[in-house]
């Protein structure tokens, strides 16, 4: 029976992770205070970022060098990461896959994964057979993945709530060399980033990366990318944060079935899949692909490509390209709530004492929490205020925005300060050490939220 059960509740959240957008599953999967906190491991210096890229401190404060830079206009403008040294030697990326670490439904998910990457362009994954640089699935906390070959056995992390095939092609293709799609620095064209809807100490998520960091290959904004959030990412009214110009798109970004027609010619153009091919001139958006045939869009999401037939082929679902002028449409603004919980967890955990020891809760548990009325005077919003201070980066100019969203109180950039909840009563400003929200057993937690 309990055999049978269990069965039972591993379907329920598969089934529930497959409804959702992208960024809502990884989301889910990261239920701990420490998936908001920019500051990933501070023993090894690891930052995170847009719930689930990786990388090293130092590599994150070069990134908000250039970032600045170009703004001021010190560097020339010129979704893939630019930098040819993160990018596969021969097409290979070696894989491993932790021992006793995922069912046989989970390990069909990720082989369903490679195949697919393997099917659409030219990048083979063999075992890993004592290569020093490879990616390795394993569990963790939450999804997440390094943007790039970093040189290293490099880990993409699989919780419970990732192991469906769509994430983890999400994930790969952050090791493979993708961005997220709404980080790219044209999306201004495309999209809006509603910032009234965003936590101040969340916003560092959304900064558009430097273009000296991406190489687009002139393929076209994609709002079917597999590399898309959806309409809600880091929401905490549950308002759209990342509104299209296209509206038809709204609803469909973040709900990428597997790799989109854009992503495949991505990863044909960064890899030089044909590149033994004689050149040929594809119609429309084709390219060329490793079998040398030109490969255009069908317009079906589950099946995005296909061989060309000597015109183009019309298709409806694809983005804007660059050089097309965005429509002047003006989106009304939705209607928001102004205080609730985001979580369908918030009153659970509420009853075991959250609210006074997770910045998560206080973020998106504010009516669990009763902080509704609280008036905010100061706060730390991250986790790691302290060990970031003790590294001398409160003064570090190009962490400044988010030290003084994320670190305030810590940093010194206002005086300390308690909240008042509802009630009038006094609730610490700054919390404790991350506290894991899943406390109870991933089973229990399922249960409750059925």
């Amino acid at each position: 029976m309990m055999k049978i059960l269990g069965c039972a509740l591993i379907f329920a959240l598969v089934f529930k992770t497959e409804s959702m957008s992208i960024d809502t599953a990884i989301k889910n999967a990261n239920e701990n205070s420490m998936a908001y906190d920019l500051v990933s491991s501070e023993s090894s210096r690891i930052v995170r970022k847009e719930y689930d890229i990786l990388m090293t401190l130092d590599e994150y404060i070069e990134e908000e060098k250039e970032r600045m830079e170009e703004k001021m206009g010190k560097r020339k403008k010129r979704k893939a990461i630019r930098d040819t040294r993160r990018r596969w030697p021969s097409n290979t990326i070696p894989y491993e896959i932790a021992a006793s670490t995922f069912s046989s439904s989970a390990l069909n998910e990720i082989n369903a994964a490679l195949n697919e990457w393997r099917t659409q362009t030219c990048l083979t994954f063999p075992q890993r057979n004592g290569e020093a640089a490879a990616i390795r699935f394993q569990n963790g906390d939450g999804c997440s993945s390094f943007v790039g070959r970093t040189g290293s056995v490099q880990p993409i992390s699989l919780a419970n709530g990732c192991r469906v095939r769509r994430i983890i092609t999400h994930e790969i293709g952050h090791a493979v060399g993708y961005w997220h799609e709404q980080s790219r620095p044209d999306r201004g064209g495309f999209v809006q980033i509603i910032e009234d809807n965003i936590a101040p100490g969340l916003q560092f998520n959304f900064e558009e990366l430097p273009t000296s960091q991406v190489n687009t290959f002139d393929v076209p904004y994609d709002y079917l990318s597999v590399m898309h959030y959806g309409a809600r990412a880091f929401s905490v009214n549950n308002g759209i944060t990342v509104r299209t110009i296209d509206q038809s798109f709204q609803n469909r970004i973040g709900n990428a079935p597997g790799l989109s027609f854009r992503d495949i010619k991505l990863a044909n153009l960064m890899y030089n899949c044909a590149g033994s091919c004689p050149a040929q001139n594809c119609p429309g958006e084709g390219f060329v692909g490793k079998d040398c045939r030109c490969k255009c869009p069908t317009g079906d999401p589950n099946n995005p490509v296909q061989n060309c037939q000597g015109t183009p082929v019309a298709t409806t679902t694809s983005a804007p390209s660059m050089s097309t002028t965005p429509p002047t449409t003006t989106p009304t603004t939705p209607s928001v709530t102004e205080c609730g919980d985001m979580n369908r967890f918030c009153g659970f955990w509420a009853q075991f004492g959250f609210c006074s020891r997770s910045r998560y809760m206080m973020m998106n548990c504010k009516q669990s929490c009763n902080k509704c009325n609280a008036a905010r005077v100061c706060e730390d919003m991250g986790n790691s205020c302290s060990w970031l201070r003790d590294n001398g980066l409160c003064d570090n100019r190009f962490l400044r925005n988010y030290m003084e969203n994320s670190c305030a109180a810590t940093c010194g950039f206002c005086e300390a300060g308690q909240l008042l909840d509802a009630n009038g009563q006094s609730g610490a400003s700054k919390v404790g050490s991350a506290t894991l929200l899943f406390a109870l057993p991933l089973v229990m937690l399922i249960i409750i939220g059925m």
